[in-house]
């Protein structure tokens, strides 16, 4: 199984799958965090050369290379997922990575089309060989007042990044699920165990409808305190 972990900066994405890799290889479930998306760009060796890439390149080609990137890492992703029992958790799927390129690409989203088209068939290609599940940290339009507090202690959010952040705050906000990925949504703000057990209920219940998926030890569970998600009856919907 492939879990996309989905959210705009500091949203917590990074966290949640340390925490959901932690918890399930612990429960008997071979989780795998896999590839960053940096490392699928060219133009930096580093995650922290980053932010200066960005900074010094028009943002039309910052937004194909992300795309381009992403691409590349499905495609790899599927070449070592064939035939595996193992649950890989991936940091920032394709509704993620094609929102921050169109908020890179301002005035200009609708060139990236063909790419997008790209994009959705490396998914498709994708989800022929595993089942692919989201989880996508969310606060609704409040997503961006939740994450900031969390960016500022860690790097500097300049005008032109918090600008960048708007537009892929919002980006996410109106883009809906990506074609064929079940979505669970989980609130930003709510405590670390709680989204963590929420995202493994999830996962149990993609499980178990699918006979090509691992198995997902939900004992644990029992000990986790509970709340009701809102998105909860969604994803039980659109579950094949």
């Amino acid at each position: 199984m492939i879990t996309f972990v989905d959210g705009i900066d500091g949203s917590g994405k990074t966290t949640l799958i340390r925490h959901l890799a932690a918890t399930l290889n612990r429960s008997g479930t071979e989780a795998a965090v896999f590839s960053p998306l940096w490392r699928y760009l060219p133009a930096i060796a580093a995650p922290e050369q980053f932010a200066s890439w960005v900074v010094s390149t028009p943002g039309m080609e910052v937004a194909e290379a992300l795309i381009t990137a992403m691409i590349d890492r499905l495609d790899d992703l599927r070449s070592l997922s064939v035939g595996q029992d193992r649950l890989y958790l991936v940091d920032r799927g394709p509704k993620t990575v094609y929102a921050s390129a169109r908020a890179q690409a301002h005035e200009r989203p609708a060139a990236l089309e063909p790419l997008r088209r790209l994009l959705a068939v490396s998914v498709r290609a994708l989800n022929d060989v595993q089942p692919c599940v989201a989880i996508e940290l969310d606060e609704r339009e409040d997503a961006l007042n939740v994450a900031l507090p969390r960016l500022t202690p860690s790097q500097t959010v300049t005008p032109r990044y918090l600008t960048y952040l708007r537009s892929f705050a919002a980006e996410m906000h109106t883009g809906g699920d990506w074609p064929g990925l079940p979505t669970q949504r989980l609130e930003i703000s709510s405590p670390i165990e709680l989204n963590c057990a929420a995202a493994i209920e999830s996962l149990s219940l993609h499980a178990t409808s699918n006979d090509a998926s691992p198995s997902v030890t939900l004992d644990w569970l029992a000990e986790v305190p509970r709340q009701p998600n809102r998105d909860d009856a969604n994803f039980r919907q659109r579950l094949p």
